[in-house]
């Protein structure tokens, strides 16, 4: 077939799951042009995710997409929870085990009201499955000038140059396609073609588990679930099933058995994973929607872009992680937004290549820090499959009393101490980018970072605070712009300017929106100090009381961050280079031996010391 070359593209995006989508969006939001093809004519119809995190639904709120996103008719409803059950079977014999309960949207937009110290969130969660998500999002992107999408486009190579990359697509009609852009982004999933072809390596591997999924309808089900909605239930011995809509619509997970290679009947994996260890529970099932076999994997790309910075990653085509803790399309989010505002800034001329570079930088140690805890979350898993074998009898009614109580007991306190895995706001909200050069230090020591709760700060790299302002509804979210916003707090009678900024500014090109915030004394303290100056992705890149005293400090900080010089004193970070090395340790152990069952294989003692 002839082929048809297409020149002169700021971006090409290949790959519109929600990630390649988002990035789309941002660029037209930022108003650059793109491109983004799509090999698959139609949305997905396979339940990818469950989940859209408290980080990623500040995001949304920031593209102005949050509330349009919970009002899609098939979300679930804000009255939901988020409560995930342990139980010996889902069937009317069955006993709760333990209970992970997690607030409704509803009730955690209150909990963030009645606690505005800085610690919370700007939006609670959401649960939607990927195909809702996807299939909005599409339409969202249809309306979008910058926007041309392309569906039934396959990508198969590229060459990149200095100045460019030429990209080969077959189109829907066989024919070949050559494209010419100035940036090349792959958001074409964990077994990214771009991600191959640009020669980047991913770290890590599959884990050696296997899981059968069938995604499936049945009002008996509904009806019958004895111990009220929930958002996930772990039956023991037999995967997870999912609520997906708090109607009639679940997923199962169902761990295959080693050496299982027979064909498998969807409705009978049901089955078997809703009865638990008690044995199959057979109820009626008015669909099958799609089912197949799937395998977990824990890997990260070596790097997020190419040595020339014309080829880039983002989502699974760069980190590729278990669903435990509900990382994986989250953290893609926060690429999109991130890689958008930094290809934004190169185009339009005010900001340094660099800056794509250090995109690699800044997220790849986030997403291994969040694959590290992932880790812990499946290990969890491991360690409850090894009481469960322990305590067999007692859970199937086949000991005594006391001994039933025993380990009962000891399974429910295992399973509170571990704790619910979708609240780790450490992972979610305290993303810091202090690491990087295009970050302008202050000297001020970090506040110890904590895994389950997020402390708030402006150092510069850390996420600027949510708090609302003194009339109680306003975010300070609300208030910063697309691009950058410097942020001032001036006492009630007072009056301020940022004059030398705003001048430097403007000769630069550098889009800035200035913010007075007059009297918000509760807010600034929480912020720290009087002037600060915050990213299109909500980190803090330099702060300080007072306006720079002379023209030269200004444009020092701002081509500090807008990637045109590194930050005075810069070094390459230590402590990043020893988490990568622990990381690639526990990939190599966690890929290979996680069926052995043995925390020390697997590369971490368990949490608890059981008796």
């Amino acid at each position: 077939m002839h082929q048809h070359i297409l020149y002169d593209m700021d971006v090409f995006i290949v790959g519109a799951g929600p990630v390649g989508m988002l990035l789309a969006y941002q660029l037209d939001r930022l108003g650059i042009s793109c491109f983004i093809a799509e090999r698959n004519l139609e949305t997905t119809k396979w339940p990818k995710m469950d989940l859209t995190n408290c980080r990623s639904m500040e995001m949304l709120r920031m593209l102005g997409l949050a509330d349009d996103y919970r009002a899609q008719a098939k979300a679930v409803t804000s009255k939901a929870n988020f409560d995930s059950i342990f139980v010996t079977s889902l069937s009317s014999e069955g006993r709760l085990l333990a209970d992970w309960k997690i607030p409704s949207v509803n009730e955690e937009r209150k909990y963030i009201k009645a606690h505005n110290d800085g610690t919370q969130p700007a939006e609670p969660g959401q649960r939607c499955s990927q195909i809702i998500f996807e299939a909005w999002l599409k339409g969202i992107i249809s309306t979008r000038a910058n926007v041309t999408s392309k569906v039934g486009w396959t990508y198969t190579n590229h060459v990149e140059t200095h100045d460019g990359v030429t990209a080969t697509f077959i189109d829907g009609t066989a024919a070949t396609r050559t494209v010419r852009t100035r940036y090349l982004v792959g958001c074409d999933g964990g077994s990214s073609r771009v991600r191959k072809s640009a020669g980047i390596k991913m770290l890590g591997g599959q884990i050696p588990v296997r899981f059968y999924l069938v995604h499936f309808r049945s009002a008996e089900l509904a009806q019958k679930l004895h111990f009220g909605r929930f958002w996930h239930a772990f039956p023991v011995g037999t995967g997870f099933l999912i609520d997906q809509d708090e109607k009639d619509t679940f997923t199962a997970h169902y761990p295959l058995p080693a050496g299982i290679t027979e064909p498998m009947d969807p409705r009978e994996i049901v089955y078997k994973m809703l009865g638990g260890c008690l044995g199959k529970w057979q109820i009626k099932i008015d669909e099958v929607l799609v089912h197949s076999e799937w395998q977990p994997s824990f890997s990260v790309a070596e790097r997020y872009c190419t040595v020339n910075g014309r080829v880039l990653l983002a989502g699974d085509a760069a980190h590729r992680n278990p669903p435990h803790g509900g990382y994986g399309m989250n953290s893609g989010v926060v690429d999109a937004v991130d890689l958008g505002w930094r290809l934004a800034a190169v185009l339009k001329g005010y900001g340094g290549k660099p800056l794509l570079k250090a995109y690699s930088d800044e997220r790849r140690p986030m997403m291994i820090r969040a694959l590290q805890r992932s880790h812990r979350h499946v290990l969890e898993h491991v360690i409850l499959g090894k009481l469960y074998t322990q305590f067999w009898d007692s859970l199937t009614g086949n000991s005594s009393a006391a001994d039933q109580k025993h380990a009962l007991d000891l399974i429910n306190g295992y399973i509170t101490a571990s704790g619910p895995e979708t609240l780790d706001r450490g992972i979610e909200l305290d993303l810091r980018y202090d690491h990087s050069p295009f970050i302008y230090p202050d000297d001020t020591p970090p506040v110890p970072w904590e895994v389950e709760r997020y402390t708030p700060s402006t150092r510069p790299g850390c996420r600027a605070p949510h708090v609302f302002l003194k009339d109680g509804s306003t975010s300070i979210y609300d208030l910063l712009g697309a691009d950058w916003t410097l942020v001032h707090f001036i006492g009630e009678n007072e009056e301020g300017s940022i004059s030398t900024f705003a001048d430097v500014a403007k000769e630069k090109a550098f889009p800035l929106k200035y913010v007075v915030l007059r009297g918000e004394s509760h807010v600034q303290r929480i912020w720290e100090r009087n002037i600060v100056l915050v990213r299109p992705d909500t980190h803090v890149a330099w702060r300080g009381n007072d306006e720079p005293s002379t023209r030269e400090e200004a444009e020092s900080i701002l081509r500090v961050v807008s990637g045109n010089m590194p930050s005075p004193g810069y070094s390459e970070s230590k402590t990043l280079a020893q988490a990568e090395e622990e990381f690639l340790r526990t990939a190599e152990t966690f890929t290979s031996n996680l069926n052995s069952g043995n925390p020390a294989i697997v590369g971490e003692e368990p949490p608890l010391h059981l008796d």
